[in-house]
């Protein structure tokens, strides 16, 4: 999760942002962002594994979270 430091900066800045992670990364993803100060930073999970899905199969996982992520953008969520 090396790319929400990244987005922690990024929202100090003002600007909103969403990290997505695998499920298997996203209990260690609100703990880092808690550390860096950031515990409200929307996070949304995909399921795991997704390197290991087909095309069509990371298509659905994906419409799966779209709405997620656009209310993470735009704050509703926090």
């Amino acid at each position: 999760m090396w790319g929400l430091h990244d987005t922690t900066e990024i929202e100090k800045q003002g600007r909103p942002t969403v990290t997505v992670s695998t499920t298997a990364f996203s209990v260690a993803g609100r703990a880092r962002a808690q550390i860096l100060g950031m515990g409200e930073l929307p996070i949304v999970a995909i399921v795991h594994p997704l390197a290991s899905k087909t095309e069509s199969e990371a298509r659905v996982a994906a419409e799966a979270i779209v709405k997620r992520i656009v209310q993470g953008l735009a704050g509703t969520t926090r």
